[in-house]
């Protein structure tokens, strides 16, 4: 694009009669397929964590959410409690990718305990500094890929995006349909849903 870009800069300014440019086939861009780790082990792993205190409880079920949701650090830290339906079992993320995600009761106790806990915080997963929860502000993202990055001596050498992934092979070996884990990843096109086809193939879903 940057060749282009410059040719068809110096074709309009008379600098050069043939964009050349044009002439060339763009390279074919190579997918590179994701890293994924177990995401089940992990979960069994994350749902032993300590939770004694309110540090404890919102670490163990933020990395919760993301092992069991695959929803992003930008989505994960605007979570509030509302948007985990008690009632049909389901997460609500808003935005511009808005979706409805399946999740488990043992996870909807566990927010409602961090609820209970958080007394009345305006977010779900609430910001920590050397004093304590800062009440209305949020965990950034940053602080998630930190959170993450600090338990790797129990999920290893992971990201945020790698526990993502994770998750959609985990959808699919559970017998999901691509179409439905696309539609939980928030992606709107089976383009954007490529890089899991490598991953995917071979596994049979139930529908």
């Amino acid at each position: 694009l940057t060749v282009r870009r410059l040719f068809d800069f110096l074709k309009k300014r008379g600098r050069i009669e043939v964009d050349f440019a044009r002439r060339i086939p763009a390279p074919h861009k190579v997918e590179k397929v994701p890293r994924v780790v177990d995401a089940a082990l992990l979960l069994e792993k994350v749902r032993e964590l300590p939770s004694g205190t309110l540090l404890e409880s919102r670490n163990r079920v933020l990395l919760w959410t993301l092992l069991e949701t695959g929803v992003l650090v930008s989505e994960a830290a605007r979570l509030r409690a509302g948007q985990f339906d008690f009632e049909s079992g389901e997460l609500e993320v808003g935005g511009k990718n808005a979706r409805r995600i399946p999740v488990s009761k043992e996870l909807i106790r566990a927010v409602d305990g961090l609820v209970r806990s958080g007394k009345g915080a305006e977010y779900l997963f609430q910001g920590f500094n050397r004093h304590g929860p800062m009440g209305s502000t949020a965990i950034t993202p940053r602080g998630i890929e930190l959170l993450v990055k600090a338990h790797r001596p129990l999920l290893g050498r992971v990201t945020p995006r790698t526990l993502r992934h994770s998750v959609v092979v985990r959808w699919a070996h559970e017998g999901h349909d691509q179409n439905r884990i696309r539609s939980w990843l928030g992606l709107r096109t089976d383009y954007a849903f490529r890089a899991y086809a490598p991953l995917l193939r071979g596994i049979k879903s139930s529908s």
